[in-house]
C-alpha cells in the first residue's frame, strides 16, 4: 500500500470513528470519504463499492435511522470492512 493510500485511509477511518461515536453527521462523513477516496490508488471495484455504501448511508440519514431497507449501523460496519480490505491492496 502506498503512503498516499495509508494517509487517506487513516483520514477515512478517523471520520468513520467520529461518525459512529455520534460526533460527525453522515453528510460530513460522506463528503470526507469522497474527498479522501479520490486520492486512493485502488482497483476501480473499490471505488464502486465505496460509492454504493456511501449512497446507502446518505439514504439511511435522509430517512429515519432504520426505516429504509438497511440501517446506518449495518452500513458503517460495511464501511469499516471496506477500509480493512482497502488497506491490504
Amino acid at each position: 500500500m502506498s503512503a498516499n493510500n495509508s494517509e487517506a485511509l487513516a483520514r477515512m477511518r478517523a471520520a468513520l470513528e467520529q461518525h459512529v461515536a455520534g460526533a460527525k453527521p453522515a453528510q460530513d462523513l460522506v463528503r470526507e470519504w469522497r474527498d479522501a477516496g479520490s486520492a486512493l490508488a485502488l482497483p476501480p471495484v473499490y471505488g464502486q463499492a465505496m460509492e454504493e455504501l456511501l449512497r446507502r448511508l446518505e439514504m439511511a440519514a435522509v430517512f429515519a435511522q432504520d426505516s429504509c431497507s438497511f440501517s446506518s449501523t449495518a452500513v458503517t460496519d460495511q464501511l469499516a470492512r471496506w477500509l480493512d480490505k482497502a488497506a491490504t491492496v
